[in-house]
């Protein structure tokens, strides 16, 4: 059955056009991840099915047969209720029911009633109740609630006295609560801890509805869905995989493409070399052949040339001074407040070249630490002390030091000498900050945007020590990526809190586990098939670094050798002098076989890619 479609749908805002000629289709039990970069329209697309956004052009179908949830970024919650209100909302019908048998059971107690009627009614009441899950739905209750990392003593806590962070958890569990036929998330990781999560992947993989969810979390699309929906460059492609095999079989899609683009401009040319050659001829005959090729050139179906939505400038981080090789040591460090204590004689020492991830639920202390360990938190007991010669930059969600005057390249040309303007345009644009959007000021960004701006700051100090803390917030995939492979390079030392599992799962080297919330448990190694994957793809990356740089290279070539044919093709057309044209022949076929082999050099490039 299909539950939405969207046939030749055009949407503008303005002069940007967010699709042009879409069409899509989405069936019963699919179970669909939505990906693509910042800004590419993953949000619109999902109000574009829910009806909450009209297209300018074409139709969407949704199902009547169906009741869809939907979480979307704004929890939309009642300031006035409590949590377990809130959370009981959608059984209002169960708790009426509730409310009516207790009062005919106590209508039963009283003499001089009609129990035979009261009876009958109660007995239609529980068979009511029970058809509709009234003996189910408070355990499941206690299950989501517990699952997302509300215990039962928060259950009469105030929303309008919850973080932005319960809040989106809360709306997350009373979607889930409902079991509705269709469930659409926009980002629902976000503000979940590690446990909270695993245990949402744990209920959607079992979930038996049709799914669709917009979400940089790499691991949870791997685990939960079943087919991919990449929105890039005004349309959608549907992959029937998961997001790990999407990336394998978008990479082949796009080595395929272009190595048929290639060919297709190997004929092309070729035609075209032999149409010039017989009009050069000029006879009748030539003539008649030059215009048949030309004919068959215009029945030709072109292959556009892919584009890479990864074409972006990857970022060195650089290092003034390396610094000893003890980079921290922490010593019985505890804090707390007057009622509970957070954390209590935590020790461990972080070396050179470690890539330390502190762990543990929300709540644990894990940003606490890094503000003791910054020097922006005191009240602490026990000690640390920062390695000599260690110099260390610090990136937080608090954007103080922002200049909101500024404009975004200013924020960063104006702090950093040793930054050129082309590499911060490199690095603003792998952050999503292309073109004119780089001259908007900092006060009219959004949190995301601040944020983004704040850790390129960060890792701009030219530190030898990165303390970071969730640094993959407000970063698309893409972008993501950029950094994973700039701190996979960097040769210092980092100590970073992130819930994001796969960014962790490629940079950390050792890990500090804050889960019991007393003496923190450093584990200094991963295991050894841990090492031996990230030794693979670490000689993985260096070859496609090498490849990269080699095809970069041979386009270069190409267009430098195409273009050198090109002047020499026109200057047959004009001199009369027989040595000369002899001479600019040689010179033009030997230019042609040239190009011809390093064509084919870089399809065997493309190939290995496949």
């Amino acid at each position: 059955m299909t539950i939405f479609s969207c046939t030749n749908i055009n949407l503008s805002f303005g002069n940007l056009t967010i699709f042009d000629n879409l069409d899509i289709n989405i069936y019963e039990k699919d179970k669909v991840g939505i990906v693509g970069v910042n800004g590419a329209g993953k949000t619109t697309f999902v109000k574009l099915l829910l009806g909450m956004l009209p297209p300018d052009k074409g139709n969407v179908f949704v199902s009547s047969k169906v009741e869809i949830g939907y979480l979307e970024q704004n929890s939309g919650l009642d300031s006035n209720n409590t949590v377990m209100d809130e959370f009981l909302l959608p059984f209002s019908h169960l708790i009426e029911l509730e409310n009516r048998i207790k009062s005919i059971e106590r209508e039963l107690q009283k003499e001089n009633t009609d129990k035979i009627k009261l009876s009958n009614t109660l007995a239609n009441l529980y068979e009511e109740y029970n058809v509709n899950g009234g003996n189910e739905y408070k355990n499941r209750v206690r299950s989501i609630l517990q699952g997302l990392g509300f215990p039962e003593e928060s259950w009469n806590m105030q929303i309008s006295t919850l973080s932005g962070g319960q809040k989106t958890r809360l709306a997350l569990a009373r979607l889930l609560v409902r079991t509705p036929d269709v469930l659409v998330l926009d980002e629902p990781t976000n503000h979940l801890d590690t446990q909270s999560i695993e245990w949402l992947e744990s209920f959607l993989k079992s979930y038996q509805g049709t799914l669709l969810v917009i979400s940089h979390d790499r691991q949870l699309l791997t685990t939960v869905t079943t087919k991919t929906l990449l929105i890039d460059n005004q349309e959608a492609y549907v992959y029937n995989a998961p997001y790990d095999k999407y990336v394998e079989l978008r990479e082949a899609d796009k080595a395929y493409q272009e190595k048929r683009y290639i060919q297709q401009q190997k004929e092309i040319d070729r035609i075209m070399a032999f149409v010039e050659q017989q009009k050069r001829w000029n006879r009748e005959r030539n003539i008649i052949a030059a215009e048949s090729r030309l004919k068959k050139l215009e029945k030709i179906t072109l292959v556009e040339k892919p584009q890479d939505e990864k074409k972006i400038n990857p970022i060195n981080l650089k290092i003034n001074y390396l610094g000893g090789k003890e980079v921290l040591v922490a010593d019985n460090l505890s804090f707390g407040y007057t009622d509970e204590m957070l954390f209590e004689n935590l020790s461990f020492k972080v070396f050179r070249g470690d890539r330390v991830f502190i762990t543990g639920p929300n709540g644990c202390g894990k940003t606490t630490l890094l503000k003791i360990l910054t020097g922006t938190l005191e009240g602490y007991n026990g000690n640390y002390k920062i390695g000599d010669g260690i110099e260390f930059a610090y990136y937080s969600q608090d954007m103080s030091d922002l200049n909101w005057e500024n404009t975004i390249f200013d924020e960063l040309y104006d702090n950093f000498d040793n930054v050129t303007p082309v590499e911060i345009r490199n690095s603003l644009a792998a952050f999503g900050f292309k073109g004119d959007d780089v001259f908007r000021k900092i006060g009219v960004l959004s949190g995301g945007e601040k944020a983004r701006v704040q850790l390129l700051k960060t890792i701009y100090k030219n530190a030898s020590f990165l303390i970071l803390d969730e640094p993959t917030n407000h970063l698309d995939i893409y972008t993501r990526e950029v950094l994973e492979d700039a701190l996979l390079e960097f040769e210092g030392t980092i100590l970073c809190v992130s819930h994001d599992r796969f960014f962790v799962n490629k940079i950390a080297t050792s890990f500090i586990d804050m889960g019991n919330n007393e003496e923190a448990d450093q584990k200094n190694e991963k295991d050894e098939s841990a090492k031996l994957a990230y030794l693979k793809a670490k000689e993985e990356r260096a070859r496609q670094r090498r490849n990269k740089a080699q095809k970069e290279r041979m386009e270069n070539e190409m267009q430098k050798t195409g273009e050198r044919i090109k002047v020499l093709e026109e200057k047959l057309h004009t001199i009369i002098d027989y040595e000369e044209i002899q001479k600019l022949y040689t010179e033009c076929e030997e230019l042609k076989k040239y190009l011809r082999q390093t064509e084919d050099e870089y399809l065997l490039l493309l190939e290995e890619d496949l």
